[in-house]
C-alpha cells in the first residue's frame, strides 16, 4: 500500500474514532461512565442488550436444529454419505463468497435492518422446507437449493450481528457482553442439537422416506427453526438504536461502490499493523488446526482408544465446555489493559503446544483433558481478541472489519480439511507435531511485531 494510502484510512480512522469510542447517552442504553463492570444479570436486564442477547440466541438455537435436521433429512432420502458431505458443503461454501459482500452491507445499511432482512429469508425458507417435509414432496435437489440459499442469508446476518453489539454497548462493557453472547452461542450448541434430536426421535416411526415415517419429526424440527427465527426477528424490532448516516460516499463526495467498499476495508485491516498481523495469525490457526482436528481426532478415536464413539462424543464435549469456561473468565477476570498483545499470542502458542502429543495419545481422558485445557484458551482468546477489535474499529467500518475476521477464520477450513485426510493417511502423529509446532512459530514471529507488543483494551 501507498503511504498516501495509509495517510488516507488513518485519517478515516481518526474521523470515524469519537464514534466508535465514545459511551452513548442513548437513554436505553446500559450505563453512565461510572460504570467498571456488568455482572451477566444486570446485561441481560439492559433493555437493548437484553433483546439483542434473546434475539442471537433464538438465531443459534434455530441454527443448530438446522445442522441436524438438513443432514438428517439428507440420510433418510438416499442414505449415501457423500450427498450428506455435499449439502454441508453447499451450504458453507456461499458462507466464504458472500461474508464480503455483506459486510460492506452492514457499513451502508443499519445492522439490524441487514439482520432482519436475512432473518425474514431465513424464516420463508425454514416454513417451506417443513411444509415439503411434512407433505412428503421433498426432493434432493431442492434440499440443495435451499442449503445454498441458507448459507448466503447467514453470510448477511453474521457480520450484521457482530457490527451490532458495539452500536447498544459502551467500550467499556464490550468483553462482558461478548462474553455473555459467547457462553450463549456455546450453551446453544450443547443443548440444541440434543432438543433438535430428541424431537426427530419423538416421531420417527422408522426411517422409510416412502411412507413418511421419520420424516415428522425432520419436518418439525424445520417448523421449530421458522418460529425461532420469528421470534428472534420481534426481538430485533424491539432493539433501539441511535441513528447513523449510512457509508455511501468516499473521501471525494462520490458515491462509492460495493467493489470499492470492500477494497477500502481491505485496505483499512492492511494499514493497520496490529490488525493486520492478527488477522495472519487467526487464518494461520485455521489452516494448521482447523483439519487436524475436525478428520484426525474422530481417526484417533476410531484407532487408537477403546471406546470408540464416546471417546469421540467426551473430547469434543471437553473442548466446547473449556470454550464455554474460557468465555466466562475472560468476562469476569480483568482484561490486560498493557501487554495484551503478547498474552493473547502467548495463550495461542501454549494451546498449539498442547496439540502436538494428541496423535500419541491412547488415552481418552488423557485427550479430553488437554481438550478441555485447548478450549478454555481458545475461549478465553476469543472474548478478547473480538472486544480488542470492536473497540478500535470505527463504527463506519465495522461490519467490513468483522466480516474480515470471519473469513480469515473460515476460508481456509476446507483447504485445511483436504489437506489433513491426505497427510493423516501418511502419519497421525507427525501431522499433530507438524501443525502444533507451526502455530507456535507463526505466534512467535506475530509476537515480534512492535504494533502486536503496543496492543491494549480499549477501556472508555
Amino acid at each position: 500500500m501507498s503511504e498516501s494510502s495509509v495517510r488516507r484510512t488513518a485519517a478515516l480512522r481518526e474521523r470515524h474514532q469519537p464514534a466508535s469510542r465514545g459511551v452513548s447517552t442513548n437513554r436505553h442504553n446500559f450505563v453512565t461512565e461510572k460504570t467498571e463492570s456488568a455482572s451477566f444479570w444486570k446485561l441481560i436486564r439492559t433493555r437493548n442488550f437484553g433483546l439483542l442477547w434473546g434475539a442471537g440466541g433464538l438465531s443459534a438455537i434455530g441454527d443448530q436444529f438446522d445442522l441436524i435436521a438438513f443432514p438428517w433429512l439428507v440420510v433418510l432420502i438416499t442414505g449415501d454419505p457423500l450427498a450428506v458431505g455435499l449439502v454441508i458443503a453447499v451450504g458453507n461454501v456461499p458462507t466464504i463468497f458472500f461474508m464480503l459482500l455483506g459486510g460492506s452491507l452492514v457499513d451502508r445499511f443499519s445492522p439490524r435492518m441487514i439482520m432482519l432482512t436475512s432473518n425474514v429469508i431465513r424464516i420463508a425458507l425454514s416454513a417451506a422446507l417443513a411444509a415439503l417435509v411434512l407433505t412428503g414432496l421433498t426432493d434432493l435437489w431442492l434440499i440443495y437449493a435451499f442449503a445454498l440459499l441458507k448459507g448466503i442469508a447467514d453470510s448477511f446476518y453474521y457480520p450484521a450481528a457482530s457490527a451490532m453489539l458495539p452500536r447498544i454497548v459502551p467500550i467499556r462493557l464490550l468483553r462482558q457482553s461478548n462474553a455473555v453472547v459467547h457462553t450463549t452461542a456455546e450453551l446453544s450448541g450443547f443443548f440444541g442439537p440434543a432438543l433438535a434430536g430428541a424431537l426427530i426421535a419423538l416421531f420417527s416411526g422408522g426411517a422409510s422416506p416412502e411412507t413418511g415415517a421419520g420424516m415428522t419429526g425432520i419436518g418439525l424440527a424445520f417448523a421449530v427453526v421458522a418460529f425461532a427465527f420469528l421470534i428472534s426477528s420481534i426481538l430485533l424490532l424491539l432493539v433501539r438504536i441511535d441513528g447513523i448516516e449510512p457509508e455511501q460516499s468516499g473521501e471525494d463526495g462520490k458515491e462509492r461502490g460495493i467493489l470499492s467498499s470492500i477494497v477500502q476495508g481491505i485496505r483499512f485491516v492492511h494499514a493497520d499493523g496490529a490488525m493486520f498481523t492478527m488477522f495472519l495469525l487467526v487464518a494461520s490457526v485455521e489452516l494448521l488446526i482447523e483439519g487436524p482436528v475436525i478428520v484426525g481426532i474422530p481417526i484417533l478415536a476410531d484407532t487408537r482408544m477403546a471406546e470408540g464413539a464416546l471417546a469421540l462424543g467426551i473430547i469434543t464435549s471437553a473442548y466446547a465446555g473449556g470454550s464455554l469456561m474460557g468465555a466466562i473468565l475472560a468476562g469476569t477476570l480483568p482484561a490486560p489493559k498493557r501487554g495484551l498483545g503478547p498474552t493473547l499470542v502467548t495463550i495461542v502458542a501454549l494451546s498449539g503446544i498442547l496439540m502436538m502429543p494428541f496423535g500419541f495419545m491412547r488415552a481418552m481422558w488423557a485427550a479430553a483433558g488437554f481438550a478441555l485445557a485447548i478450549g478454555v484458551m481458545g475461549g478465553y482468546v476469543d472474548i478478547l481478541f473480538t472486544s480488542w477489535l470492536q473497540g478500535r474499529t470505527p463504527r463506519a467500518m465495522m461490519g467490513r472489519v468483522m466480516s474480515l475476521l470471519m473469513v480469515a477464520a473460515v476460508g481456509l477450513s476446507p483447504i485445511s480439511v483436504a489437506a489433513s485426510g491426505v497427510l493423516i493417511k501418511q502419519s497421525l502423529e507427525w501431522v499433530f507435531v507438524v501443525a502444533g509446532s507451526l502455530v507456535a512459530i507463526s505466534c512467535i514471529v506475530a509476537g515480534l511485531r512492535r504494533e502486536v507488543r503496543a496492543m491494549r483494551m480499549m477501556v472508555s
